[in-house]
């Protein structure tokens, strides 16, 4: 590599490198076509399962992703949904799905925008689908995760330090009595943050992204014609001619 083409090698990997902190940045801000501002900034976390019990054990996806419940005991346990209806049936060598349940269809979308229409589920007998041959299942739950699309209020007007969001609790039954899962949301704090909510909106980053693409490519083609030396120029041009 020559002193000529050094310097826009230079400019190429900057810019490819400054395209794959973008590029991320714009695929985690956008899940199921809808903006998710700071996910990676909450984190829930369960703190009791009342009664405890040592064979029902509830994990929690720090970022609120996923809850998973686990029943190795001689009771089955009934997850009940967002109406209190019977939403999962799990035992120590199956777990069923009730198909009338609104939550089944709640729970497929990140931010609930299909669901069924025309049945009251918490009114109707379960249909249970077997869906494992395993005691475990883990679900989308709303309730444990933040669901505006704008920070909660304490956030917006200061995301720089921690702050509690607030409690959640999932309802079930084991054996035909109450079990109850409760946990918490907090803020973890963003350090540099913006306060008002502000963040950079989408169609920026895109234009951003899209221009950088155009520029690499221009350094790619302006790289290519400045490798070609003097001698293999004058022999293109010359078999050219004799082409002629």
């Amino acid at each position: 590599m020559d002193g000529r083409t050094r310097p826009l090698a230079a400019l190429f990997a900057g810019l490819a490198a400054l395209l794959y902190v973008l590029t991320p940045g714009v695929a985690q801000a956008h899940i199921g076509g809808q903006p998710i501002p700071d996910a990676a900034y909450y984190r829930a976390d369960v703190n009791a399962v009342t009664p405890s019990r040592p064979d029902i054990q509830v994990r929690v996806d720090p970022g609120g992703e996923w809850l998973e419940l686990t029943n190795t005991g001689p009771d089955e346990v009934i997850v009940l949904g967002y109406t209190r209806e019977p939403y999962l049936r799990i035992t120590a060598t199956s777990v069923q799905e009730n198909q009338l349940s609104q939550t089944t269809y709640l729970n497929r979308n990140l931010f609930a925008d299909s669901v069924p229409t025309g049945q009251d589920s918490a009114a109707l007998a379960p249909s249970w689908k077997t869906i494992s041959g395993k005691g475990t299942r883990r679900w989308h739950d709303h309730r444990i995760h933040w669901m505006g699309q704008a920070r909660p209020p304490a956030v917006a007007a200061d995301p720089r330090h921690p702050h509690p969001i607030g409690d959640w609790t999932v309802h079930a039954t084991v054996a035909g009595q109450p079990l109850t899962i409760t946990g918490d949301l907090r803020w973890l704090g963003k350090p540099g943050a913006a306060d008002g909510n502000l963040a950079v909106p989408s169609w920026l980053l895109w234009l951003i992204e899209g221009t950088l693409v155009l520029v690499l490519l221009l350094a790619v083609f302006l790289i290519h014609q400045r490798r070609r030396s003097p001698a293999a120029v004058a022999a293109s041009v010359e078999q050219d001619v004799h082409a002629v």
